[in-house]
C-alpha cells in the first residue's frame, strides 16, 4: 500500500489504532513523505493519543548532514522538531551519509491544519 494511504487509513477510523513506532526506511524519499502526518489528528480532540515515535531515513552531501537533514525534517513537517535524535548511519558515497533521524511527533504537527503543498 502506497506510505500515505497506509498513514492515513491508521488514523481515520473512529478508533485510531495505538501507533508507537513509524520506520520510514526508503532514504532516498522518506523525508518528503512526512508531510502526511501534517494535521492527521486535526479532527480528534487532544491529549488522548500517544504521539509515535518516528524513525525516518535519508542522504546528505552536506558539510554538515545532521543540520542539512533536520533542515529537510522542519520543512517537510513545517515546524521546527526539537529533540532530534540524529545518528550517522553509513557513508555510502565519498561525502555522502546515509543518517537516520528519530523523533516524537509533535502534537503541533499531528493536530495542524493539512498543508501538502507549501507552509
Amino acid at each position: 500500500m502506497d506510505a500515505r494511504r497506509f498513514v492515513n487509513a491508521m488514523y481515520s477510523s473512529q478508533h485510531v489504532h495505538p501507533v508507537t513506532q513509524v520506520v520510514m526506511n526508503l532514504p532516498k524519499d522518506a523525508a518528503e513523505f512526512l508531510d502526511v502526518f501534517r494535521g492527521i489528528l486535526r479532527n480528534r480532540q487532544t491529549g488522548h493519543i500517544a504521539m509515535p515515535k518516528i524513525h525516518v531515513y535519508g542522504f546528505s552531501k552536506a558539510e554538515d548532514p545532521e543540520y542539512d537533514f533536520h533542515e529537510r525534517i522542519n520543512l517537510a513537517l513545517c515546524d521546527s522538531v526539537m529533540g532530534v535524535e540524529m545518528h550517522r548511519v553509513r557513508l555510502v558515497a565519498p561525502g555522502k551519509w546515509m543518517l537516520c533521524a528519530s523523533f516524537t511527533l509533535p502534537e503541533s504537527v499531528a493536530y495542524a491544519k493539512a498543508n501538502y503543498i507549501t507552509c
